[in-house]
């Protein structure tokens, strides 16, 4: 555990980026889950620049014109977390930065652990993990379960093991609650929710429900995205988007999940359950949320007055190769103010 001060230090550093930066102004306002390092570093004057890498995970330049270099061969969340890790270079005043990692430890150098510190402070502060927790209804018990906690992750925009990590840091869970959570892979889980092989492990797979409703989440454009609603389908009435063509124009195909469709023990004369759909997204503009609207109706009969009805927003996060999508943006303005 890192020293004290270091911890102090950081924490404060972390708030005044968030009251200078407005980062928490799209949760509390707009329904997104996660702070963007990507925003904070535009918002801040420091390029992103993001490159596949055989060893470091990131690097930091101070410069006239500061950088941070990202590997961008990583999971979305190890690449988010880079991120803050570099900016803690940047806010705490580090000179140049390499990282093979950015989990250092408190045998590190003060400035890694300060970069480490100011990382999770920017990314996972308990206001934002209470936020998340209230609109899912999650409890300190709910946070044990792993497959709650991959969805954590996932709207944290962080890993599996640093959201676990996290929860220690903030003295929600025990440690030797993480360590059972950890020996649990996010492979495993993400192999349940799709009760398929994984065509690659690398993609995530987000598990949309009813209190989701009222948040923006931000697969990338390759992830797997499961929605699971209330099913009456022994009473004749499935899951469809409001139009085809609507939900083709915002570039989804929805499909019942292959497994559970055939499951048998999914309808039960009379009974409420739950029915899992796959989204599969097409959509080429990723720099707007897609709404996703979808209505339980009879087929024969069409939608009617008093249908249940789902509605949650997917605002894509493009991770590729070169300047982030926020540096391109700065650097597109500054070339159109000249």
């Amino acid at each position: 555990m890192a020293d004290r001060n270091i911890a102090l230090a950081t924490a404060r550093m972390a708030a005044d980026v968030f009251e200078t930066s407005r980062a928490m102004e799209r949760i509390e306002q707009d329904g997104y889950t996660r702070i963007d390092p990507f925003r904070v570093a535009a918002g801040a004057g420091v390029s992103v620049l993001l490159r596949p890498m055989e060893k470091l995970l990131g690097a930091f330049i101070r410069d006239d014109n500061p950088g941070i270099l990202v590997n961008s061969a990583r999971s979305a969340g190890l690449i988010h977390m880079t991120c803050a890790h570099e900016l803690g270079h940047f806010f705490m005043g580090h000179e140049n930065a390499l990282d093979e990692t950015v989990d250092y430890g408190s045998k590190a150098e003060i400035q890694e652990q300060e970069a480490e510190w100011f990382g999770y402070h920017l990314l996972v502060p308990r206001s934002l993990l209470s936020i998340i927790c209230r609109r899912k209804g999650w409890n300190k018990t709910s946070l044990q379960n792993p497959h709650i906690l991959y969805q954590l992750s996932l709207r944290l925009g962080v890993s599996y093991s640093a959201a676990a990590w996290s929860l220690i840091r903030h003295d929600i869970l025990t440690y030797d609650a993480v360590q059972r959570l950890l020996k649990v892979t996010p492979a495993s889980i993400k192999q349940s929710l799709l009760q398929a092989d994984l065509p690659d492990a690398t993609k995530d797979v987000w598990l949309f429900e009813v209190s989701d409703q009222s948040s923006v989440l931000e697969p990338r454009p390759d992830d797997h995205l499961v929605v699971r609603l209330k099913s009456h389908a022994s009473a004749g009435y499935l899951w469809l988007a409001d139009s085809v063509e609507e939900v083709k124009a915002q570039g989804f195909v929805l499909a019942p999940l292959a497994a559970a469709a055939g499951d048998p023990k999914m309808l039960s004369f009379g009974a409420e359950t739950t029915m899992d759909y796959v989204l599969t997204s097409s959509a080429e503009d990723c720099s707007v949320p897609c709404p996703i609207a979808l209505s339980e109706v009879r087929p024969w009969i069409g939608k009617e007055d008093g249908d249940a009805n789902f509605k949650s927003k997917a605002h894509f996060e493009p991770i590729a190769e070169g300047l982030s999508r926020e540096s391109k943006q700065v650097l597109m303005r500054e070339v159109m103010a000249s």
